[in-house]
């Protein structure tokens, strides 16, 4: 797929938009585990529209630093980066920077986006350094409920991870039940349970990937794995409208909320 109109890219995000569909076509149900309640205690967490249109989710860092999903990256790599539950600030950027190479199963897929202006919070949350046990219980974010993509953010009810992904031939994820995240919520925080400490970001899934499951399996990109990388991009970001280290190629599915700009995904 190209996204060379905007009416081409409309209809790749209209077609981004069948979570329920999709929940449905595997025989689970979707509704019983998707409630989410309004995010308002997470003033860190943002909305992401990438070139215009992509509808992403993401989380501040720092004023001028929001972490994403690689996926996420558009063509123009411009962004426009919205904080509902702090006031409504809102920044511009077209500088980021990813690890991603197109395909979750052999890169990270995050994404850090260098904004032109800062959003200030009273504080920022932490990034972990060390993986997460299975059986630790995490909220996931992102600013879809129920299968609408929409402009404020919202907290999940409890999720579970269930260990690292390597089982699933994904060794930069987590495997997390239930499968609770949806369309638009691609690079949204994965929360350890009560905190504001963030171990992964929402990025893709088992039905996404093909991989046929009794029941389908959120796969979180973790935190730990590139912690280190993503402290020497804060402490030396790339110039106004650089791309530093970006390897990705959006052209492969790859959106637990979401969507890549080339592909449909989450």
């Amino acid at each position: 797929m190209t996204n060379h109109t905007l009416g081409l890219a409309f209809a790749a995000a209209v077609a981004c938009s069948g979570a329920d569909a999709r929940h449905e076509a595997t025989g689970t149900a979707s509704d019983d585990i998707k409630m989410g309640t309004p995010a308002t205690a997470y003033a860190e967490a943002v909305t992401v529209t990438t070139d215009g249109y992509i509808p992403c989710s993401g989380v501040l860092l720092a004023p001028t630093v929001v972490l994403s999903a690689g996926h996420c990256q558009g063509i123009k790599k411009t962004y426009v980066v919205t904080a509902p539950n702090a006031n409504g600030q809102s920044a511009r950027s077209s500088t980021s920077w990813t690890p991603y190479d197109g395909h979750p199963a052999t890169s990270s897929d995050v994404l850090l986006i260098f904004l032109d202006t800062p959003i200030q919070l009273a504080s920022y949350p932490t990034l972990s350094g060390s993986e997460v046990a299975p059986g630790t219980g995490v909220v996931d974010i992102g600013r879809t409920l129920n299968g609408t993509i929409g402009t404020d953010d919202n907290v999940s009810p409890p999720v579970t991870i269930e260990g690292d992904g390597s089982s699933l031939g994904f060794p930069f994820n987590y495997q997390a039940l239930p499968d609770i995240s949806e369309d638009g919520d691609s690079g949204g925080p994965i929360m350890l349970a009560g905190t504001h400490t963030i171990v992964a970001i929402v990025d893709t899934d088992t039905v996404e990937q093909n991989i046929a499951e009794t029941t389908p399996i959120d796969l979180f990109a973790r935190i730990d794995l590139v912690k280190g990388a993503i402290e020497q991009q804060i402490a030396h970001p790339p110039a106004n409208g650089g791309d530093a280290g970006s390897s990705g190629t959006g052209t492969t599915k790859g959106g637990g909320g979401g969507c890549s700009v080339a592909a449909p995904g989450r």
